[in-house]
């Protein structure tokens, strides 16, 4: 457990920051129909991307730890949920209470407590949620492991947790963004102004998908001085040492290499093999491009051998007391197959983007190392691979159930 001088010491530099500017506001300074929009896509992603949908949390007793405006919690009260928030920022949580008595049907029911992560301790709740969420808060504080664990004391057997943070493979780049500007900038102020000479696109495209300002986009990606992000290892560690099991993921990294019968024991655990996420960390890292471009690209070596296959397989496919098979045709087909096998290759897209990316990194050390903010933004420019596009993937989802 880190120092509780130095986990109070942080706290104040990220509550300062946060209190300058509110990262999550989203909806509740909008229209009734940002938030009938912002609750349709968090339906679409508790039901078809983290496997967990609405009616899950009917009836359910649910804590957000680090609720913040309340803007990602309070449809999760209208899913039937009866919510307790907890936020050390007065501000958001001024605000999370307004939202609660416009938008949820039974505000009375709520609870709200302004509080730390580290400071809540109620021994008397311990194990009574059916559900505990904290979702983009760990990352900001000085034990992302302790807090965690403090976090997951309040989950009952039987329960979920739903909780969410920037990953640190798929936020290296993020990371590069927050070294450039702390090299060239002291203030807030400077910060907001290298941010936008440096990395006005990616800005743009961050305000394109998410309804925020872009100096509340600056101040949560680089203004705040805590960004410690954890990997998938790291995660699966955490739920193995609160005796939590993997329920869903998302964006998923499971290797489709499982192939058990249902009846099959014992059955494999995720955290028997806790790298499992690298592959796809290491895809995270060079992410640019929306998946609809790129995936066909990285499995375009499988064409081919999908129609191998399917031919191989036809010639046995139907089976009954006439069954013949042509010898010869068959044998070809499976040195075909073979043949097709070793051509499959569903790295080669991963790997050169990876290598350009990051022959592209150890060019940008050295000129930050020239001091000259012109040079960083005419390299930075000229880069292939370097912030282009998504930057990365930095949010990562994860459920766990307690077993009972």
């Amino acid at each position: 457990m880190t120092d509780y001088d130095e986990i109070k010491k942080n706290e104040e530099s990220v509550l300062e920051t946060f209190q300058a500017e509110i990262p999550s506001i989203y909806y509740s300074d909008k229209s009734e129909n940002e938030f009938k929009a912002f609750r349709a896509n968090a339906e679409y992603v508790y039901r078809e991307l983290f496997k967990f949908p609405p009616e899950m949390f009917s009836g359910k007793r649910l804590i957000d730890f680090g609720a913040g405006t309340g803007e990602n919690t309070v449809y999760l009260a209208n899913w039937g949920a009866t919510c307790t928030l907890v936020e050390m920022n007065n501000l958001a949580q001024d605000i999370s209470i307004k939202l609660f008595k416009k938008y949820s049907d039974n505000f009375d029911e709520h609870n709200f407590f302004l509080s730390s992560i580290f400071d809540f301790d109620q021994p008397e709740e311990y194990e009574k949620f059916d559900i505990v969420h904290c979702r983009g808060v760990l990352s900001h504080t000085a034990d992302k492991k302790g807090a965690f664990d403090s976090i997951v004391k309040y989950l009952k057997p039987g329960g979920y947790v739903i909780f969410g943070d920037p990953n640190k493979v798929g936020g290296f780049q993020n990371m590069l963004q927050r070294l450039i500007i702390y090299s060239f900038a002291k203030t807030s102020e400077e910060m907001v102004e290298v941010s936008e000479k440096l990395f006005k696109d990616d800005i743009d495209r961050s305000q394109k998908f998410v309804n925020r300002t872009r100096r509340t986009i600056i101040f949560d990606r680089w203004v705040v001085q805590r960004q410690d992000d954890p990997s998938i290892k790291e995660v699966l560690q955490w739920f193995e040492d609160n005796k939590i099991i993997m329920y869903s993921a998302y964006p998923q990294f499971l290797i489709p290499y499982f192939s058990d019968s249902i009846f099959h024991q014992p059955k494999f655990e995720l955290n028997q093999f806790k790298d499992m996420g690298s592959l796809s960390e290491a895809i995270w890292m060079a992410y640019d491009e929306e998946d609809s471009l790129v995936i066909p690209k990285m499995l375009s070596s499988l064409k081919d051998f999908s129609l191998k296959q399917e031919n191989l397989t036809s010639q046995v496919a139907v089976s009954d007391a006439n069954m013949k098979l042509n010898s010869d045709s068959f044998i070809n087909n499976i040195d075909s197959y073979l043949n097709s096998l070793s051509e499959i290759d569903l790295t080669q897209y991963l790997t050169t983007r990876v290598s350009g990316l990051l022959e592209e990194v150890k060019d940008l050390i050295r000129v930050i190392d020239g001091k000259d903010l012109e040079n960083v933004k005419k390299f930075i420019d000229a880069s292939k691979y370097l912030f282009k596009g998504a930057v990365g993937v930095r949010h990562v989802d994860f459920v766990g159930y307690k077993p009972k």
